[in-house]
């Protein structure tokens, strides 16, 4: 290996992992700053034009398209977001990207080693929390680029050499290769940022040492339509396990980024005048006011490699906003393809966690809400399990006792893996103390709804302890267990709303509620005896009948249990 090609290896992986490294930091940065109002952000996106704007916003946070995109999906599949909401946010992390291709066409060579240490002091010694992410988000936006210096200065031997503007004229020429290659380079690379940005570098210095920017542009634009295609390919990958929502959502974005490229690429010429028409008068404008607008210097014209780049950023812009505009009124209809393709298909129940999402690990406050969005579903299924047993025991129904045994071996796996995933985001992730409270108080959630199931589970064995040995029940006994089931039932859905809506004041009536249940299970025991001295009531019956009033008791102190974790966040500010 000649020391030519040594340095060139070196300067292209280092300048390369710089880049991606800075990214890395700004995305964790902006993250942590803007992480825990995620949540309710993510609540306004139910107007098309807001989800496209939260998908905009969403990649400027995490400084990546392809992790934006990987979000979105995951989202969707958590049941967090609509289908309608996760595709307008498709469209708006397109434009998202953008931001950071401004930012790389802009040049501001002698600042990235102040933002370095800029970036570095406030992190070390900055004293509150927004200050030292401030800091963080700082130093990766200077080592962003320092990376990118190191490329342009790795590219300058071999700008000229007739390799790279040779590929890119081919682009020019086979358009369709140039479209190709640019998918392909950012499914490899997982950052249609970092493939952007290394287009304009090069671009730029084959201007510079060949002057080529006239017929660059037109070569240059397929490579640049092809990156969103590869961000296609990431949206993909992140659906192989999700559920029929998620395939939906990356079909309509296959749609989205195909289609129009197909006509942009059939009008290369009449776009890359528009694009150089527009940049020349942005430019304009920017002298006319004497300071920069829209990321594009006062100065103009610009050098000939700086405009060139600015070009590849307009043209990005305008291809995604074009595309924005073409789809938001034809959303209705790709919405529908998208579900003739893939439609439902569930047809038995599918009794597996479905919320929980490694991938939002990285965001605490979702994976809570997703993890608190799993128990209530496993509570869904154990006031099945209540209403199934008290069906076998009112109507003697055998098949109702089976699907209880079936239901309660689903809710031991869903307090298994609700466990695990809670304890393994307390391992991996750097959780506020109010996060970490509300943790450990949905552990005990999640113990609450299990032994939950497994009176529901005992119940059924009452129920079948009735049906085989034909015991009998008078009229006011099933009238009692009847009162004392709708009490016990209505008591653990508003529990379960109290967890739901974190609200204090339902969970203030369940406490209340549960008293006046205690004194119904009294009278209730009570009634048994005074039958039993008057001998109407049969004794094995009787046995049976005590376990079932015992049964509900366990499930409402359960329910009281569950409002106690919610009232006691509250008194801890969570």
């Amino acid at each position: 290996m000649t020391l030519f090609t040594q340095e060139l290896i070196f300067g292209v992986v280092g300048g390369l992992g710089l880049f991606l490294f800075g990214l890395t930091l700004m995305g964790q940065g902006f993250q942590k700053i803007a992480g825990d109002k995620l949540r309710r952000f993510l609540g306004t996106t139910e107007n098309p034009v807001l989800a496209a704007v939260t998908g905009l916003l969403l990649t400027v946070v995490l400084q990546d398209g392809a992790a934006a995109v990987a979000l979105v999906v995951g989202l969707l599949s958590s049941g967090l977001l609509r289908l309608k909401q996760a595709v307008c946010m498709l469209l708006g992390v397109n434009l998202g990207i953008s931001v950071t291709v401004h930012l790389i066409a802009f040049r501001i060579e002698h600042y990235p080693l102040l933002a370095v240490g800029l970036g570095f002091l406030l992190y070390s010694f900055g004293r509150k929390r927004f200050t030292r992410y401030l800091g963080y988000s700082i130093l990766g936006f200077g080592l962003l680029f320092t990376g990118l210096d190191a490329l342009l200065e790795t590219m300058k031997p071999i700008a000229g050499n007739i390799l790279v503007p040779g590929t890119i004229s081919r682009f020019g020429r086979l358009p369709v290769l140039g479209y190709i290659s640019g998918a392909l380079a950012t499914f490899v690379v997982q950052s249609s940022t970092a493939t952007i940005g290394l287009l304009q570098v090069i671009a730029s210095q084959s201007v510079l040492e060949n002057g080529l920017r006239l017929p660059l542009l037109p070569a240059a634009l397929p490579f640049l339509f092809g990156t969103n295609l590869g961000v296609c390919a990431t949206a993909t990958l992140a659906s192989f396990k999700g559920n029929a929502m998620t395939r939906r959502a990356v079909l309509a974005q296959w749609i989205i980024n195909l289609l129009p490229s197909i006509l942009f690429l059939l009008l290369l010429k009449p776009f890359s005048h528009l694009v150089q028409d527009l940049t020349r008068g942005l430019c304009a404008l920017g002298g006319w006011l004497g300071e920069v607008f829209f990321l594009i210097p006062a100065e103009c014209p610009p050098q000939q490699a700086g405009l060139i780049s600015r070009e590849i950023a307009v043209a990005h812009t305008v291809f995604n906003l074009l595309m924005l505009l073409f789809w938001l009124p034809l959303l209705t209809p790709l919405l529908k393809m998208a579900e003739r393709a893939f439609p439902n298909g569930r047809l038995e129940e599918d009794l597996q966690p479905d919320f929980l999402n490694e991938k939002m690990f990285d965001t605490p406050t979702i994976a809570l809400q997703l993890a608190t969005k799993e128990i209530l579903r496993m509570a869904d299924l154990a006031l099945e399990m209540l209403h199934l047993a008290w069906t076998a025991f009112t109507q003697g129904n055998v098949a109702a006792v089976r699907e209880v045994e079936r239901k309660e071996r689903a809710a031991d796996s869903f307090q298994e893996r609700i466990t695990i995933y809670l304890s393994t985001l307390l391992s991996r992730s750097l959780l506020t103390a109010a996060q970490s409270q509300y943790l450990a108080g949905l552990i005990h959630v999640v113990n609450d709804v299990e032994r939950m199931a497994d009176h529901a589970e005992n119940i059924a064995q009452c129920a079948e302890a009735k049906i085989d040995e034909k015991l009998p029940f008078s009229e006011t006994a099933m009238n009692e267990l009847d009162l004392l089931y709708n009490k016990v039932i209505a008591i653990c859905k508003e529990a379960y709303r109290a967890l739901a809506d974190n609200d204090p004041a339902v969970a203030r009536r369940v406490l209340e509620k549960e008293e006046a249940a205690d004194k119904l299970e009294e009278e209730m025991k009570q009634n048994h005896i005074n039958r039993l001295n008057r001998g109407r009531c049969w004794p094995a019956s009787g046995i049976v009948y005590l376990e079932f009033i015992a049964n509900l008791e366990r499930v409402a102190d359960h329910a009281v249990n569950i409002a106690q974790v919610v009232l006691k966040g509250k008194e801890r500010g969570i």
